[in-house]
């Protein structure tokens, strides 16, 4: 049996369960049922907007300000097709695939790098910069707009990262 895979088409997984005929042979196949291309301005996020207020506005200069972006996105739809009773079925998005998708992260407050609050150190660690340049940048700030710091760190406005306090309290278990 030769199976036909083309742009639009694609078996993800052979050897499936069909629901009508029990037998073990269906097949996952995944098609493009939507496909578009738009050209935009760029959307730029907080890790930008943070990492441009910490170095003191030089981050667009060094890695450079895109001014439009294009953006495709596609729509696929998975379905399962058994070859011995000839039904198809809606299989939804496979666990695999689902699982694959990547989450956008979160500003935490820090544990590990954390001096009054630990928002330094979360920022730090969300934006990849130093802990050093976004220390010395809230001060700066502090000074200039009257103490943000004390008002993220003391009104709970950011959360502690939950990864860490699970690891500290097995810390804590241990001793």
């Amino acid at each position: 049996m030769t199976l036909h895979t083309d742009e639009k088409q694609n078996i993800i997984e052979r050897h499936v369960h069909c629901p009508y005929c029990n037998s073990e042979e269906a097949m996952l196949i995944s098609q493009l049922a939507e496909q578009s291309s738009v050209l935009q301005m760029p959307a730029f996020g907080k890790r930008f907007l943070l990492s441009t207020l910490f170095t003191f506005g030089l981050y667009p200069l060094v890695h450079g300000l895109p001014s439009y972006e294009k953006k495709r996105t596609y729509t696929y739809q998975t379905y399962g097709f058994c070859p011995f009773c000839g039904k198809t079925y809606n299989a939804g998005v496979p666990a695999s695939i689902q699982n694959n998708q990547q989450h956008s992260p979160k500003v935490y407050r820090s544990l590990v790098d954390k001096k009054i609050f630990g928002i330094c150190g979360g920022i730090a660690e969300y934006t990849g910069l130093s802990v050093t340049l976004v220390r010395i940048g809230m001060v700066i700030y502090g000074m200039m707009l009257g103490i943000p710091y004390l008002l993220l760190g003391a009104l709970n406005i950011i959360p502690v990262n939950p990864a860490q306090i699970q690891q500290q309290q097995n810390y804590n278990g241990i001793l």
